[in-house]
């Protein structure tokens, strides 16, 4: 019987401390989701609402104000430039971070301890740009997508490989020994029955270094000189600095922007979780 009451009272102990996180993580949710429902909202409202800046029901719902920024803000000269830019920075970024992480995870030899350790530095190392401008123009590259896409793999495949060496050493090297048996290389081994594996992995470090191009402004301020180039962080600049005081143009303008960002997560989060979860305790 006392086993039982002690069993109880764990119980009622653990429910409580539940119910306490899981309102203390309600109203820290609270702090991101009241921002963005307010800026929708005012996306939608008339300019004179819109100034209010609440949380209140438009009168009348317009989402011509979209349209509108469309429009005037050159968003689809800007959603180009910086789709290209992102996809390929991305997709780059990702095959040359998983082929490196491949070694560093399976030979734990002085030289990928040392790459490993570099790659980390990376991460703490500011960049130069000026040093970066006179190389770029030396080579040709300067105001060109490839070489923002260059600056950007250079820049972030540390963070890349340094996420996914976790989840990559948590792969059995059994399943390396058996492609060996069967006949495969390395090059296919890691192509066809390793490479699949880091579908959570991949799909959580693609997220954030999206989301670090797509919403990245400085780097573009350096390395763009046509405007015909803008991504979208410079057409927000430029909107923003032209309509100043038409909140409703500016609200629909910023969800356009971070619209492509929040569907991405959207889609991935089952994966994001699964490999930010695994990354955590592997390794």
């Amino acid at each position: 019987m006392s086993k039982q009451a002690t069993l109880s009272s764990h119980t009622q102990k653990y429910t409580a401390a539940a119910w306490i996180r899981t309102i203390i993580m309600l109203i820290l949710s609270l702090i991101i989701i009241i921002p963005l429902v307010m800026v929708f909202l005012g996306s939608v409202k008339s300019p004179a609402e819109a100034a209010q800046m609440n949380l209140q029901l438009p009168t009348s719902w317009n989402f011509s104000n979209y349209a509108e920024v469309f429009v005037k803000g050159n968003m689809l000269r800007g959603f180009i430039n910086s789709t290209i830019i992102t996809l390929f920075s991305v997709i780059t970024i990702l095959i040359m971070a998983s082929m490196a992480t491949y070694i560093i995870a399976r030979r734990n030899v002085w030289w990928t301890n040392l790459l490993y350790f570099l790659c980390v530095v990376g991460l703490i190392a500011p960049p130069s740009m000026i040093p970066t401008i006179k190389v770029m123009r030396s080579l040709h590259i300067y105001g060109e997508y490839y070489g923002l896409v260059l600056y950007y793999t250079a820049l972030l495949i540390p963070f890349a490989i340094f996420i996914m060496t976790g989840f990559m050493k948590g792969v059995p090297r059994e399943l390396d020994e058996a492609a060996t048996v069967d006949g495969a290389g390395a090059s296919r081994t890691f192509f066809t029955i390793v490479l699949p594996l880091l579908q959570p992995s991949l799909a959580t470090t693609a997220v954030f270094l999206f989301m670090f191009v797509w919403n990245d402004f400085y780097i573009p301020m350096f390395l763009i000189n046509d405007s015909s180039m803008y991504t979208i962080p410079f057409s927000i600049f430029y909107f923003v600095s032209q309509y100043g005081s038409q909140w409703h143009y500016i609200f629909a303008d910023l969800i356009m922007a971070a619209l492509p960002v929040l569907l991405l997560y959207v889609f991935l989060q089952r994966y994001i979780i699964e490999g930010m979860t695994a990354g955590s305790v592997k390794g």
